[in-house]
């Protein structure tokens, strides 16, 4: 008797067949396809960002050691340093407006599509959204603080105020494990990785 209500408690979950897997040629269109390509955009700008975030860190490290000397004198070196993290900075500004105008679009295509239905395997419109403007928020924060360590680290006065703001840079704060998860489930959702 216990082993048929066990047997009628369960159900097997039934996943719904995302567009992108129901399409041979994968050739999707309208809001879907937009929406797809964000989420596609989005990672590979956030792959461009964590090159120049581990670039900058490099920097940042040299110019701690370069402070752990004397961290009240201005070389030519520290200021060789604050350039290339200067430059740095400067591209990831650039990523910076991209995440804006994703976060723009995003926003665009959701008043377009008032469609409620899920788009791939479980998120509407409105959840896409919310994923990417998520996403897109974390790293305009981050952005905010790499210009603080730019402008500060150089002029630190003491080895601590060096070493706060190199673990700034380091550490990426904003960017935490439930942003990377919000990210694995945009392109899982979206078919860009699959479902095993």
């Amino acid at each position: 008797m216990k082993e048929k209500e066990a047997k009628t408690k369960f159900q097997p979950l039934q996943v719904t067949r995302s567009p992108v897997a129901c399409s041979p040629q994968k050739n999707l269109t309208g809001s879907i396809r937009i929406a797809r390509d964000i989420a596609a955009d989005i990672y590979n700008t956030i792959q461009r960002w964590n090159t120049l975030h581990i670039s900058g860190a490099q920097f940042v490290k040299m110019i701690a050691v370069e402070k752990a000397v004397d961290p009240k004198k201005y070389s030519p070196a520290l200021e060789e340093l604050t350039t290339n993290l200067y430059e740095v900075v400067q591209n990831l500004k650039s990523i910076e407006g991209q995440f804006r105008i994703f976060k723009t679009q995003i926003r665009a295509l959701e008043k377009v599509d008032k469609n409620s239905e899920t788009l791939f395997l479980s998120l509407n419109m409105d959840g896409i959204a919310n994923l990417i403007e998520n996403i897109v928020d974390a790293y305009l924060e981050e952005f905010k603080v790499k210009e603080l360590v730019l402008e500060n680290i150089a002029h630190s006065r003491t080895k601590d105020e060096v070493m706060f703001f190199a673990a700034c840079w380091t550490l990426q704060a904003h960017i935490s494990s439930g942003i990377n998860l919000k990210l694995e489930t945009l392109l899982l959702d979206t078919g860009h990785r699959k479902v095993s």
